[in-house]
């Protein structure tokens, strides 16, 4: 029996939404004083989500490049992912940001990601928050306290 595209997707977003929960475990459990220090975020989804684009942000150092990392989530299923690739790939676009939009965009075989949400491991350059209103991302969030930057703006 073939396997379809759509249930390899499928698949795959669900080994995705297992990894989440079990990296969000450590930080559920590790909520303490040093946590209270900062502004809390929005919801428990948005603090899960965070903790997946920070470990996206080490990846990136891991690799040799730039510290950032950034996901991009649909209905609570990560959709996109990636570190920072401007120095491994040379690549001056290829910021974080940038590289979970086109990710999520190949995963979703749309560039429409209207309902998606872009975590990011810092607030998005101007770059990659015009590629974020490009794409149609509805909310970005940012920072170890989930700073919520709402909708995508062109800056101008």
């Amino acid at each position: 029996m073939a396997i379809s595209t759509d249930m390899k997707r499928r698949a795959l977003l669900g080994v995705l939404a297992g990894t989440i929960t079990a990296l969000a475990a450590p930080l559920r459990s590790a909520r303490g004083a040093a946590m209270d220090d900062i502004a809390q975020p929005e919801s428990r989804d948005d603090a899960e989500f965070i903790s997946r684009a920070f470990v996206m942000q080490r990846r990136a150092l891991d690799s040799g490049d730039q510290g950032y990392g950034a996901i991009v989530v649909r209905d609570g299923i990560i959709v996109g992912q990636s570190p920072s690739h401007v120095v491994v790939h040379r690549d001056p676009t290829a910021h974080a940001e940038m590289e979970a939009i086109r990710d999520a965009a190949r995963r979703l075989a749309n560039r429409d990601l209207s309902g998606c949400t872009l975590y990011s491991s810092s607030p998005p350059c101007p770059m990659c928050e015009a590629a974020a209103y490009w794409a149609g991302i509805d909310r970005l969030v940012y920072g170890k306290a989930a700073q919520d930057g709402g909708r995508p703006r062109l800056c101008g």
